[in-house]
């Protein structure tokens, strides 16, 4: 129940992981995770401690406190790793040495060919997970991992979190860093399963140290929080507010998991996260319920990372912030421990969208326009008095000179100007809303690209398909009860009309639909990747 720390062998294999190649990913994530885990011994190997059952139970079955238990817990029942299977073991054609003298696509190469000489080939769609005796390396690529004999539940959770698309998470400490070569502040968030290593830990039953849940960010970013469960700060248009958290690891609680504050208008991306972690279950190691405060921002690589924020002397995690015109501050937490109160302020409702500018006719008006009219607006200010008839008139000393008319971009706006730029102040109230408060538009990590919206065939489907497919998904859903069987059939009550068939946009989605928007389905979940805005 404490922070677990490695010897200094494993540090340097598990910070090794940082040299991860990061290829295609597979977000959002959601379903069946299959795993074939290869077992591969040296050739002048001795006897493997475990067997192959003992993996098994470690790796994929259910209920055994492992593998299985803790990728279903934290991503909330959105992914399994049902038909995973371990194999082996299979004796590789090379020595200990001459597995330590190949790169690490070579030894990965060496256990898939002694598994495929065997009669094993891993099925395409699979990832390859593999367990080697003695132990040479440990890391993990998106697809894989690759992993020492004696690895406990933790080194598999986070090799294996690679292995669908997970990043290592980060701090904001300047003076942290594994490695010369590794980046400041990277394995820095002792609550994340993707900073394990320098992480707390459980004793697990069997399968030795046991990893903490997962960052806000990272369960967001896979998409496996429900929508209705993400508060994003401001895009209500409100600049003030508290926020009663729900627990990550008390999901049956309701209440709001995450708040999500995004603070620039140039990369809405950028954001701060708030979470609250309680000391139980997966997280039964950390040293106590806490609020944390994250920060996301992009790396060179253009992907984004959570870096968790601290206050230091001592290092805890912070539990205040005021920056980038948001202040935040921890309230409270209820006695339950289930749930903590945040107070948020952020000035981003009052901004404008990137490529526009306050208005500013008056010191108050915060109408977002163009530059060039913002500057039109300065100078028809600065000419105000020329643009007044001397002599007064119907209107007294407002009383424009022929040919100019009140601007009227505000109630009292008599700034003589021509029709044209009326007209113009006009038509720039007229659309404010849409130009106004960058947070109502601020998707976090699955915003899709432009042209996509989310299908949302449930709260939890952050795939990216057209309007018109998301428009089909909802009137399916609205006509679902109409298709289905009302005497039941092979499938109890799911059991569809002919000719309809299950959606199957996700496992469990029973919805029957037309087979064609059955295949178009399963093709937009193929291009999710693709379609998501951000890597």
């Amino acid at each position: 129940m404490k922070r677990f720390l490695l010897s200094s062998r494993w540090l340097v294999i598990f910070i090794a992981s940082l040299l991860v190649i990061q290829a295609a990913e597979a977000r959002p994530y959601r379903g069946s995770a299959k795993w074939s885990w290869l077992l591969c011994k040296s050739q002048d190997a001795s006897t493997p401690l475990f067997n192959a059952a003992r993996y098994s139970r470690m790796l994929v079955q259910l209920g055994q406190g492992g593998l299985a238990d803790y990728w279903r817990e934290v991503s909330y029942n959105s992914i399994n790793v049902d038909g995973s299977a371990v194999h082996g073991w299979y004796t590789m054609g090379k020595t200990t040495a001459q597995m330590n003298a190949l790169n690490r696509s070579q030894r990965v190469d060496a256990c898939i060919a002694a598994a495929s000489a065997a009669g094993y080939s891993v099925p395409s769609g699979n990832q390859v997970g593999i367990i080697t005796h003695p132990s040479i390396d440990m890391f993990g690529w998106t697809g894989g991992a690759f992993l020492p004999a004696d690895v406990d539940v933790g080194g598999t959770a986070h090799e294996s979190g690679h292995g669908i698309g997970l990043p290592h998470s980060f701090s904001n400490d300047p003076d942290y860093r594994n490695a010369d070569w590794a980046q400041i502040g990277e394995y820095d968030n002792p609550w994340d399963v993707m900073s394990w290593g320098n992480a707390f830990s459980i004793v697990t039953t069997s399968f030795g140290n046991g990893p903490p849940g997962m960052t806000a960010f990272h369960l967001d970013r896979m998409g496996w929080l429900p929508k209705s469960r993400i508060v994003t700060f401001g895009a209500d248009g409100v600049t003030s507010k508290s926020i009663t958290l729900t627990a990550l690891n008390a999901s049956n609680i309701s209440g709001p998991l995450t708040v999500r504050i995004p603070f620039d208008p140039a990369d809405l991306q950028k954001h701060y996260t708030v979470e609250y972690r309680r000391k139980t279950g997966w997280d039964a190691g950390i040293p106590q319920n806490t609020v944390m405060i994250n920060e996301v921002k992009k790396h060179d690589d253009g992907s984004y990372y959570a870096h968790l924020l601290y206050t230091f002397s001592p290092k805890t995690p912070a539990q205040t912030l005021n920056a980038n015109g948001v202040t935040i501050s921890v309230t409270g937490i209820n006695p339950a421990g289930t749930q903590a109160t945040v107070a948020i302020t952020s000035d981003m409702p009052n901004r404008c969208l990137q490529g526009y500018v306050w208005r500013e006719a008056n010191a108050s008006d915060h109408v977002c326009v163009t530059g060039a009219v913002r500057d039109q607006t300065k100078k028809e200010n600065d000419e105000a008095a020329s643009h007044r008839n001397p002599s007064g008139g119907a209107f007294g000393p407002d009383t424009c000179l022929a040919g100019y008319v009140w601007r009227e971009a505000y109630a009292g706006d008599h700034v003589c100007v021509s029709g044209a730029s009326r007209t113009q102040a006009a038509t720039d109230n007229a659309d404010a809303a849409n130009r106004a408060n960058p947070a109502r538009i601020a998707y976090g990590p699955n915003t899709c690209k432009s042209g996509y919206v989310w299908r949302e065939a449930d709260e939890k489907d952050w795939v990216c398909v057209s309007g018109a497919i998301r428009q089909q998904t909802a009137d399916e859903n609205a006509t679902a009860a109409s298709r289905r069987n009302p005497s039941g059939g092979a499938f109890g009550p799911d059991t569809c009309l002919s000719p309809y068939v299950w959606r199957d946009a996700f496992p469990g989605d029973h919805v029957c639909v037309t087979g064609a928007s059955r295949s178009q389905a399963a093709t937009d979940n193929t291009q999710a990747q693709a379609r998501l805005l951000a890597p």
